[in-house]
């Protein structure tokens, strides 16, 4: 059976290539006309359709990942989330040294690929860390990696082929990297100046000098990354362009860096909690980002996101584990503190969607 991400190595995987697989070249120009996509990537398929996808893509990876890899669990789930972590801060010191990603860099990247999706076919586990506290808050391997998974999360939710979940992943990989340049910059502990904004939107120019360092990125990546600030109101950079004209993977990725971003702290501002940045994202940030790739993001991370802590009406603490797409009010939870504040020792989860009672009040 190929592997997930063979089809960026030049592999053929049997299925032809996708819709959106134009032309490679190494050196693509960053202002040249947008690509042509099918319009139909990012609408929510019908439940027929779904039904179709889901069975011919996630169910058959899923049986495929479980014979490689076994269940899902947490501690497999921190595990590549730290491989991951670690395989990009060994991409951006091969970066800072000068060099584009060498052969050997990039089939460790595909790996990854191949890893994280895996994981996220098995179950919702390693989406925990995004989430913890502990972490490097304004860490660009670990901001790296987070819009990495969410982005994969949503392809997968979509029912995005092969081919659109590498082209995605990749762009996840590399649309940042270009902030290794202004890493001080980065560090102000205040809002930047007019002029530092101006500066720090360079790195979408960085990224793209590093990608066709490494010779054989599609153009349908380097389009991603060129556009991955651009908004549907046009209110974006570096072109301005709006709407349809805005590739579409770059409408996925554009949404969830904006949410991982607000959801960590960094030097000017504390993070946000998951639930106040999807009520941002859905209300006064709305005309920014596309109302497909929106409702898929939060059927997905739900009303209360996974990690999110809540208070139930009996006064107990937990955290959501994962949510259920047709009750986004009543998540999954494992349990963290009684009515008296006192610490759960025994691991005990709920399925709210599956019972009137309790609710979350907060």
């Amino acid at each position: 059976m190929p592997r997930m991400f063979d089809i960026l190595r030049g592999k053929k995987d049997g299925g032809g290539p996708g819709p959106d697989e134009t032309h490679k070249t190494e050196h693509a120009a960053p202002e040249k006309q947008p690509l042509s996509f099918p319009k139909e990537i990012l609408k929510t398929p019908s439940p027929m359709q779904a039904e179709k996808e889901d069975h011919s893509l996630v169910s058959k990876k899923l049986i495929f990942a479980v014979k490689q890899h076994g269940v899902d669990n947490q501690e497999r789930a921190d595990e590549i989330y730290e491989n991951a972590v670690a395989d990009i801060k060994d991409l951006l010191v091969q970066i800072n040294g000068g060099e584009g990603p060498d052969q050997a860099r990039m089939e460790k990247l595909y790996d990854l690929l191949d890893t994280v999706f895996n994981q996220l076919v098995m179950g919702d586990n390693i989406l925990f860390n995004l989430c913890e506290k502990n972490k490097e808050e304004a860490s660009l391997p670990y901001h790296i990696v987070n819009v990495l998974i969410l982005s994969s999360v949503i392809g997968l939710s979509m029912g995005f082929n092969k081919s659109r979940l590498s082209h995605l992943g990749l762009a996840s990989i590399f649309y940042d990297v270009g902030m290794a340049s202004f890493k001080e910059l980065a560090q102000v502990p205040r809002l930047f100046t007019e002029e530092e904004r101006e500066r720090v939107n360079l790195h979408i120019g960085k990224s793209l000098e590093i990608v066709r360092k490494a010779g054989s990125i599609n153009d349908v990546v380097i389009e991603t990354i060129r556009m991955h600030h651009e908004r549907m109101s046009g209110n974006g950079y570096p072109s301005g362009v709006r709407g349809d004209d805005i590739n579409p993977y770059a409408k996925i990725l554009g949404l969830v860096d904006t949410y991982e971003a607000m959801t960590h702290t960094r030097p000017h501002r504390p993070g946000m909690n998951t639930h106040k940045a999807v009520r941002f994202l859905i209300g006064s940030m709305k005309s920014d980002f596309d109302s497909d790739v929106m409702k898929i993001f939060i059927n997905k991370m739900s009303v209360y996101p996974i990690g999110s802590i809540v208070t139930l009406d009996t006064d107990e603490v937990a955290r959501v584990i994962s949510v259920q797409p047709r009750s986004p009010l009543r998540p999954v939870i494992m349990m963290l503190r009684d009515a008296n504040g006192v610490n759960v020792k025994e691991k005990i989860v709920i399925d709210l969607s599956m019972q009137d009672f309790p609710a979350i009040k907060d």
